[in-house]
């Protein structure tokens, strides 16, 4: 596989890493501040204009409006003056941490796992608006959520067994169909 030209298998892992933003299924929630939860590894610019675009990306502006000192609140309750954030706020927050990167891969692991269908849908309507601007990678379970891609791999065993569009997929009569038939029928 390459990217750019360059032979992934023989790439700086450092220097792909250092292109792409991530966010894993399982993310973490860092005890530190809820700026630094954004800009964690990352430049920090000296006013928070960007830090405001990437919360407001994810739909988290009035959440953290709402804490004590807005982004200076201690993300972490145990500490003396710290607040805490729903398992939604906080995915939300590793999204916008990954939007804040600005990098031309984005991989998103289940990236609304916690959330309400309301946040998952402006989630994928943020996703939407910035895919055309770099590659982006979603792995989900959620097949309906697939409709917004370009094109859709479906694995079984770790092979591809097929790919192609959401409606040609669900038309197909393949695993994808199966599996969005089963999806349907709760």
């Amino acid at each position: 596989m390459t990217w750019d030209g360059i032979d992934l298998a023989s790439a700086d892992p450092s220097s792909v890493w250092a292109h792409t933003g991530l966010v894993p299924q399982i993310f973490a929630q860092w005890p530190l501040r809820a700026r630094e939860n954004v800009t964690l590894g990352q430049p920090r610019t000296f006013h928070d204009d960007p830090v405001w675009e990437a919360v407001d990306a994810v739909g988290m502006r009035t959440a953290i409006e709402e804490l004590p000192k807005e982004l200076d609140t201690l993300l972490a309750r145990e500490f003396f003056g710290g607040s805490e954030l729903s398992g939604g706020q906080w995915q939300r927050l590793a999204c916008s941490r990954a939007l804040y990167r600005r990098s031309p891969l984005l991989i998103l692991d289940e990236p609304t796992s916690q959330m309400d269908p309301r946040g998952e849908h402006d989630i994928f309507e943020e996703i939407k608006s910035i895919a055309a601007d770099r590659i982006t990678v979603v792995v989900t379970h959620q097949l309906e959520n697939t409709k917004i891609a370009d094109r859709i791999i479906v694995m079984q065993n770790g092979r591809i067994t097929e790919q192609g569009r959401y409606e040609e997929l669900a038309n197909g009569g393949g695993l994808f169909a199966e599996l969005l038939a089963l999806a349907k029928d709760r």
